[in-house]
């Protein structure tokens, strides 16, 4: 119909055996596991080296039906971990091949070759003893003693024409590419997608990239089923993908304007164009021809980007707080020195004072969320380069003259604006202001934009149910003697994906989305929670790299969607007030209770402060308010509440509950504990923090003192119940 920008072809067909592709000459490091039908270790055998072709004489159990795992780790063991004596679970969970040695496998090469790891899971098989050997036959008794071996890794070969006048291919990015090599797959019970998108994605950029060209490279498999909406090829959009699809980016910026693009999006998958599968194996060829006339705006793979900046049409002023509320897409602006307090506007005087001899010079993104963890389109967009932030967010002096003219250091002397990208699903993200142009010299104070369709109103009296989208529930005091306090909260954690009520959250994907931030007692900036499919160690500490981000965290990235940041410590001790605003993603602390130095410390209070973390009209719980829940909550916690995740509690005497995930704690920048164990409510008071420990069935909800630097997730409240 004239409307299509390119094609995208698998050439000459999806291959599971490539003739021209070298094979090992011997399975080296070989492990053959057999366990039974729910994945308890049997019996099992290992070998240096096997000759391929020959038969093995290897011990077993006989069974009906049991399963049979069989891995040659590769020469010089990419996969660095046997299997051992684990159970199938801990398998799938613990053991990864080294994917850095599979990148470097040369194809062509036989030596490089043997490093590849090769795998076979068979889940139902017959072992049968007949003169003294096993015999490895079909659940039906049937005789197959061939087995073959599948190769780990996904060959991914790209090549690309483009011929689109005014415009130049400058980048293209693999995205949604499982960051490891989970030697035996643990597809989904449900619908058979593997690996769950709890785990972490990565992005791989293509280097030297022109106008045509040829990209190969080794990817884990990802395979995320069919989508019925996906009839054609030009269907094969972001709306009809599964969630968490493999696709290449292709973006091309105009030879006159660099800010202008044309962002094209190609999925993976197989020959149909329902097929979203990204299998082991096999080896994908793809040729993308782009030759269109003009914008391609009929073509649903193709975005047109042509950025304004985020203060152009923007007069969305709206109440300053160290929290804002918006929905995706959403545009607006705000006065930095100004800060809403019980419905009305003071000045921020802890940043008229660091801004009294520079001002504003300023304001960047610092970091993002994607959608769903590592996957998905980042929440605040793409910054139009490392320098020039404005697409996403600007600062204007209100008299309209430069930023750089007059130090800006008053309520009322400039407005910072603010745009988050259409089209996604809602997330985080950080913009901060510096005392330097263009992003540079200090972080003078920073603020979290909250990406959500969630909006309760800051107003009210009671408790709402629907929409979802406006929930928030009314604390109702057990009784009016027992010096509780009655509030009106938010129904999740801030900073949450979504909440889950009156029923525990079916995966652990959705557990994961419950979590929220974790903030400083006193301190404004958020921290981010675990995202895993494990059950982390009740003490978890991780390596700050700058070349992979830790596992099992929630990822921020850069302003360029797919690099993600990798925060910096500010010392093993605490700091001062201005030293921790001024690096707002990283946590600060060990100094006795307190992360803080300075006298006064900072204060969360009633009266919210200039610390307060919350949006505009809520504020940080106080004790006697969650108390309402330790009484309300007075039975034993079950014992099955660490599987749960966490837990259901009663709020008033309805008997509708919430759910309280157990999202544990950092109290340092490489440390987590209690993931999975004890959920956490933060308080205005000092050291005071609601908590909910899971580990047994004999522990109920109690209002306990932490270390100040501990941070911990929070629920806002109303400031004002009217």
């Amino acid at each position: 119909g004239g409307i299509t920008a390119f094609s995208a072809s698998l050439c000459p067909q999806v291959l599971t055996r490539d003739v021209t592709e070298l094979t090992p000459d011997a399975l080296y490091n070989l492990e053959i596991r057999q366990y039974n039908s729910a994945g308890t270790y049997l019996a099992g055998t290992t070998f240096a080296q096997a000759t391929i072709g020959t038969a093995l004489d290897v011990t077993l159990q006989v069974s009906d039906d049991c399963q049979l795992v069989i891995v040659a780790r590769g020469d010089g063991k990419t996969v660095k971990t046997e299997l051992g004596t684990r159970t199938l679970q801990k398998v799938q969970e613990n053991i990864t091949a080294d994917s850095t040695v599979i990148s470097r496998i040369d194809p062509t090469d036989q030596s490089s070759m043997n490093k590849m790891p090769y795998v076979l899971h068979l889940k139902h098989v017959k072992v049968v003893q007949e003169s003294g050997k096993y015999i490895i036959q079909s659940i039906d008794g049937a005789y197959d003693v061939r087995l073959r071996l599948k190769r780990l890794a996904t060959r991914l070969t790209v090549k690309w024409t483009y011929t689109v006048s005014d415009f130049d291919m400058k980048q293209i990015l693999i995205q949604s590419v499982p960051l490891g090599y989970t030697v035996v797959d643990a597809p989904d019970e449900n619908d058979g997608t593997y690996p769950s998108l709890i785990q972490q994605f990565t992005t791989i950029e293509v280097p030297s990239v022109g106008n045509s060209g040829t990209y190969s490279c080794w990817i884990p498999a990802n395979a995320r089923g069919n989508s019925s909406a996906a009839t054609s090829e030009i269907l094969r959009t972001k709306a009809n993908a599964p969630q968490g699809s493999a696709f290449v980016n292709f973006v091309a910026v105009n030879k006159t304007d660099v800010k202008k693009k044309l962002d094209y999006r190609v999925y993976l998958g197989g020959r149909e164009a329902s097929d979203f599968n990204v299998l082991g194996n096999t080896n994908y060829n793809y040729t993308v021809n782009f030759n269109h006339t003009g914008i391609p705006a009929n073509d649903g793979r193709v975005t047109y980007i042509d950025p304004i900046p985020a203060s152009q049409n923007n007069n969305n002023l709206i109440p300053t707080a160290n929290c804002f509320m918006v929905t995706p897409g959403a545009a607006f602006c705000f006065d930095p020195f100004s800060f809403q307090q019980g419905g009305n506007s003071v000045t921020n005087d802890k940043l008229v004072e660091w801004c009294s001899s520079s001002g504003i010079k300023s304001v960047k993104l610092l970091w993002q969320t994607k959608e769903n963890g590592d996957v998905g389109d980042p929440v605040m967009g793409i910054a139009n380069s490392d320098d020039d932030h404005t697409n996403i967010v600007d600062i204007k002096r209100t008299d309209g003259s430069s930023i750089t003219l007059v130090p800006a250091n008053g309520v009322g002397q400039c407005l910072i604006y603010c745009r988050a990208a259409a089209n996604t699903s809602g997330g985080s993200g950080v913009i901060a202001a510096y005392d330097g142009e263009n992003g540079t010299g200090n972080i003078l104070w920073s603020w979290h934009v909250w990406v959500t369709d969630y909006h309760p109103d800051a107003s009210g009296t009671e408790t709402v149910l629907t929409p979802e989208t406006k929930r928030k529930l009314k604390l109702v005091p057990a009784s009016s003697s027992d010096g509780t306090t009655a509030a009106i909260m938010m129904d999740r954690n801030l900073g949450a994906y979504e909440a889950a009520f009156d029923a525990i959250p079916k995966d652990m994907l959705t557990m994961s989305r419950n979590n929220g931030f974790h903030f400083q007692k006193g301190r404004k900036d958020p921290f981010p929670s675990s995202y895993t499919t494990q059950k982390l160690p009740i003490v978890y500490k991780f390596t700050l790299s700058a070349d992979a981000p830790p596992k099992h965290i929630m990822n921020r990235y850069k302003p360029d969607g797919f690099h993600a940041v990798v925060p910096q410590s500010i010392g093993s001790g605490a700091v001062s007030l201005q030293t921790a605003y001024r690096n707002p993603a990283s946590i600060a602390g060990n100094g006795g209770y307190q992360w803080c130095t300075d006298n006064p410390l900072p204060l969360w209070g009633t009266t919210k402060t200039i610390h307060d973390p919350c949006p505009a009209g809520w504020r940080v719980p106080q004790k006697s308010e969650l108390t309402v829940l330790v009484n309300r909550n007075a039975t034993v916690i079950p014992t099955s509440a660490q599987n749960d995740g966490g837990i259901l509690l009663k709020y008033d005497d309805t008997g509708n509950k919430f759910y309280v995930r157990f999202t544990g704690y950092p109290p340092a920048i490489y440390q987590l504990n209690n993931v999975g164990v004890v959920g956490y409510v933060s308080a205005i008071e000092r050291s005071s923090v609601f908590n909910v420990n899971g580990s047994n069935g004999n522990l109920k909800p109690t209002i306990g003192e932490l270390r100040d630097y501990d941070a911990h997730t929070t629920r806002c409240v109303q400031e004002k119940i009217e």
